[in-house]
């Protein structure tokens, strides 16, 4: 693999000569892609690691990330940029209306040889585009074009092309997905392993990977891996999967590889031919030059076959013997015969529509022939059939010896051929019931089939026509498709009725080649209610967040939160994941929740080269793998717990008695413990109903027949702290003698307890899994800072203290709930208080204090004879106190006290 140089592209500008215009749309290109991918209800685009690049390649579907992979692996193309720049297409569409449009697709490929434009199509989607917009895109003999775009292209010197997904090779692409994680991990095979590879084909040009693992003995399955990535080995990834190491080629050098694949496209033709003696078929479909003239089989016969002239002729019918003949005398000159390509869904045999009473009867049918033509006339063979069907049965038989078919079922009964299959209704009532359908059945309004039926006999009636209701219930259940769902219900009930994809290809497997290939996460939460170890008092349900791999069904990591799911508890079940495991994934799955669009998490996943596979918007199935193990862990485990909302699901059912809070006795660690013995231990050692096999002998078997993959190894110590999730408001000011207060506790570090340090504003990371430490990064630093621990917190273990904290985070929301309310009705007692007062000085007629007060602003002097002194607590301090509790009130625990 060639890994793409700045200093080479701009050598390549002035070697081609692109204008400065392409030049600064192709840098500008490097910043950010022209195109923002979402998730939407058919795509779900993805995230890929690109080692050439050093950059991620962002792809819309399957087809680009089979392009992405093949530009990544073709050592001709020197770079490639998704989506690199915007071109403002102007063209002349149908009936010389000005067409407009931005175009932001495809790939900006980089070559020595030229600068491209590539984008994508599948051949269907291409033939779909030039029937309905012939004017952009159209086909010619050597493939497809695209006349506005190739112009526009043109004029900043770069080519534009169209391509085909039917152009990878699927197993090619398979090879390339399993292979691409040692390019991104940048592994790199011995030296020694390399010249031993090339003296052992110093002797032979070409052997399987097997024979070649068998010769180097010593070395390791992921030393050959890395070779054939970087191609070091060369290889034909056509030829079969990389694992099937008895199957797969690999070959001296480029040159043996392509001799090979003449000799053995050569070999596969030849065995294709026919026998020299032997004329063909001519099935339908077969094309030949006959007088000068091309002609295509449209319908063979036994006597006679149907000709279609390719010139725009009248068909022509021939004797079937006769293009046999004119074979044999060199009069017919084959074009192409077609491929017999069996519908394996279908049984290609005669006794396809065959019921066991048919057979049966064709068996009996065959018995009194042969005993009619022996000449037996008796009552059994006379009164069974005629001497006319005898004959008949007799001729069905003779036709069927000559042409060497099967005897029996030539005699099968035709009996689903009976019946009158014509159509009993008039066009002008199915144009009625086609009507009803499009216009008042599939509609959002949702009417129900009664409504409809009504409506549609009354039309009826009026053109003196009318409709069975068993016709009208049997035409709903022929025509009800997901279509008519979506048009009824909207999408997302149309996804339910769509039809069940159960594998991508017959040679691709829905869950990866190898372990950890795709993981998926996401979050449920339990069916269960945990109380606090502290109070004792019940704290909720939690939610569990989880992390399985497809490929084994083992689960890697998990973590449990009493608050809803959020980014911190992705990170800290991926942080799980790499204590338990020590490796990372090639891809994490997850489906369209805002705590995976945070960018802590997203940063964790680049910094471990984890590729981002976002599932398509409200696509469930493709996460049920993860929901099936949701389920299961709940029925098998949580269930069973005291404390399980079972009996919620029947609200009407429930009393105070078997009300789960009630009964809950489990703390958070206690499920802690538990889940991780039954994730690790017990679910870990089942065998699986659809692997077999336990999913630990999955992972590790996968693992042996794949590959170590040594690149893909993580330590959680390597992880500190770069990878973990910034503190809230991202920075906290160190005190020099109590350290820094986050997460509700406080943390220290006895480097920093110096003057020196005192009210220094400092980044702060938190560890996703220990709740005890945090990082402090100070004069380019990462300082490790611990938790003060109190006499109640005397955890030790990681499992004690992630309860723990949740808990405590719990704990304190409602001691801030408690202090509020606790304001509020200290708010409301002054009130009453106040109140009292007001309404004893109404009593008394007047407030004398507040006559003296007057007095005295006026300017008086109080006499000491005559006038009461002031009590410290006389009614000028009831006022500051009354303003005082209202702004406690107003501000709730967030307002001051003051004097």
């Amino acid at each position: 693999m060639n890994v793409f140089s700045v200093d080479r592209l701009y050598e390549l500008f002035d070697e081609l000569g692109v204008p400065p215009a392409a030049r600064m749309k192709i840098i500008d290109s490097f910043r950010r892609p022209a195109r923002d991918l979402q998730p939407n209800r058919a795509h779900a685009p993805m995230d890929m690691p690109c080692p050439k690049m050093g950059m991620t390649i962002h792809v819309a579907n399957a087809i680009e990330r089979a392009a992405a992979n093949d530009y990544l692996f073709d050592y001709d193309v020197l770079g490639y940029l998704d989506s690199p720049f915007e071109l403002n297409i102007k063209y002349m569409g149908r009936g010389d209306k000005v067409v407009r449009f931005n175009w932001s697709q495809g790939f900006l490929v980089i070559k020595s040889s030229c600068i491209y434009l590539d984008e994508w199509f599948t051949l269907d989607s291409l033939n779909k585009k030039c029937k309905r917009n012939p004017t952009r895109y159209q086909r010619e003999d050597t493939g497809f074009r695209c006349p506005p775009l190739e112009e526009a292209a043109s004029k900043l010197g770069i080519t534009y092309r169209i391509r085909i997904a039917e152009e990878i090779d699927v197993t090619t692409d398979r090879n390339r997905n399993f292979l691409r994680s040692y390019l991104v991990d940048r592994e790199s095979p011995p030296s020694s392993f390399i010249r031993e590879v090339e003296a052992y084909f110093d002797s032979v040009s070409f052997t399987t990977l097997e024979e070649l693992q068998e010769a180097l003995p010593k070395y390791k399955l992921d030393d050959f891996h890395v070779a054939l990535a970087e191609g070091r080995i060369a290889a034909d990834f056509s030829s079969a999967f990389v694992c099937d190491k008895n199957r797969f080629m690999v070959f001296r050098d480029i040159e043996s590889r392509e001799v090979y694949r003449d000799a053995y496209q050569l070999e596969r033709r030849l065995s294709t031919l026919e026998l020299e003696n032997s004329p063909p078929d001519f099935r339908a479909g077969t094309k030949f030059v006959m007088c000068s003239h091309v002609f295509a089989v449209a319908v063979r016969g036994d006597i006679d076959a149907l000709l279609n002239s390719e010139d725009g002729g009248q068909p022509i019918v021939i004797p079937t013997a006769n293009l046999s003949d004119f074979w044999h005398n060199n009069q017919i000159t084959i074009i192409s015969i077609p491929r017999e390509h069996g519908n394996t869904l279908c049984l290609d045999s005669p006794w396809r529509h065959a019921s066991v009473s048919a057979v049966q009867n064709a068996v009996r049918k065959l018995e009194l022939l042969a005993l009619w033509e022996g000449g037996d006339r008796s009552t059994a063979v006379t009164e069974a059939y005629t001497d006319r069907s005898y004959r008949t049965f007799r001729a069905a038989r003779d036709s069927a010896l000559r042409a060497g078919e099967d005897v029996l079922a030539a005699l099968l009964p035709k009996w689903p051929e009976r019946g009158n299959r014509r159509a009993r209704l008039s066009e002008e009532v199915e144009a009625e019931i086609e009507r009803a359908f499009k216009n008042d059945y599939e509609s959002l309004r949702g009417p129900r089939k009664w409504f409809v039926y009504g409506e549609l006999s009354g039309r009826l009636e009026k053109i003196g026509e009318k409709i069975s209701k068993v016709t009208f219930l049997r035409r709903i259940a022929k025509e009800t498709d997901a279509e008519t769902v979506r048009k009824r219900a909207g999408d997302k009930a149309a996804y339910q009725a769509a039809q069940f994809v159960w594998t991508i290809r017959h040679d691709t497997p829905v869950h990866g080649d190898y372990p950890m290939q795709y993981v998926h996460i996401d979050h449920t939460e339990l069916d269960v209610e945990v109380v606090s170890k502290k109070t004792g008092e019940s704290i909720g349900r939690p939610i569990l967040t989880l992390i399985i791999c497809a490929f084994s069904r083992r689960i890697l990591g998990f973590y449990l939160s009493i608050r809803k799911p959020r980014y911190l508890s992705c990170m800290a079940a991926l942080m799980d994941m790499v204590r338990r495991f020590g490796r990372a994934p090639e891809f994490v799955v997850f489906d369209g929740g805002t705590e995976f669009g945070a960018a802590d998490f997203k940063w964790m996943l680049r910094f471990l080269r984890i590729g981002e596979k976002p599932r398509k918007t409200s696509a469930c199935r493709e996460g049920d793998v993860l929901e099936r193990i949701f389920c299961m862990s709940q029925k098998a485990f949580i269930e069973n717990l005291f404390g399980n909302t079972k009996l919620r699901k029947n609200p009407r059912g429930l009393t105070k008695k078997s009300d789960p809070s009630g009964l809950a006795r489990h703390t958070l660690e206690e499920l802690y413990e538990g889940l991780e013995k039954f994730f690790f231990d017990t679910y870990d050692r089942r065998r699986h109903g659809t692997l077999l096999m336990s999913p630990r002998q999955k992972f590790e078997s996968g693992l042996d027949r794949s590959g170590k993959r040594l690149g893909r190894l993580r330590r959680l110590k390597d992880c500190i702290p770069c990878a973990f999730p910034t503190v809230r408001g991202t920075t906290r000011v160190i005190d020099c003698q109590r350290g820094i207060r986050t997460n509700h506790s406080q943390y220290r570090n006895s480097r920093l307890e110096r003057p020196q340090y005192h009210r220094m504003s400092v980044q702060v990371k938190s560890h996703p899994i220990d709740p005890n430490i945090v990082y402090a990064f100070v004069n380019k630093e990462w300082y490790p800072m611990l938790r003060v621990k109190t006499d109640a917190d005397t955890s030790s273990t990681e499992l004690i203290s992630l309860a723990e904290s949740e808990e405590n985070v719990i704990l304190h929301s409602r001691v801030l709930e408690s202090q509020h309310e606790a304001n509020m009705a200290t708010s409301a007692i002054v009130e009453s208080m106040d109140q009292k007062w007001a309404e004893r000085v109404a009593a008394n007629g007047c407030d004398q204090n507040d006559q003296d007060t007057d007095e005295e602003t006026e300017g008086g002097q109080h006499s000491a004879d005559g006038a009461e002194s002031k009590s410290s607590d006389g009614p000028n301090e009831d006022k500051p106190l009354a303003e005082q509790m209202q702004l406690l009130k107003s501000g709730g625990y967030h307002a001051k006290r003051y004097k």
